[in-house]
């Protein structure tokens, strides 16, 4: 079981993550407030292998999001 410490690391990991994400695609595609929170509410990292804005949105859904 990982530790608190471990756990906080991973938690900022994941941010940062999809911070960097929401600022890629806002930059290329455009991005709504109800599209950057559905990516801040992901945990993982599936949705940066997608290839356009459009297949993020399909994995999100797919999480149940």
């Amino acid at each position: 079981m990982p530790s608190l410490a471990e756990k906080l690391m991973i938690k900022g990991e994941i941010k940062g993550k999809q911070e960097l994400l929401i600022k890629l695609l806002r930059r290329k595609f455009g991005l709504s407030f109800s599209d950057e929170k559905k990516i801040r509410s992901v945990a993982g990292e599936s949705k940066l292998d997608a290839k356009s804005k459009d297949e993020v949105f399909k994995i999100l859904r797919s999480t149940n999001v």
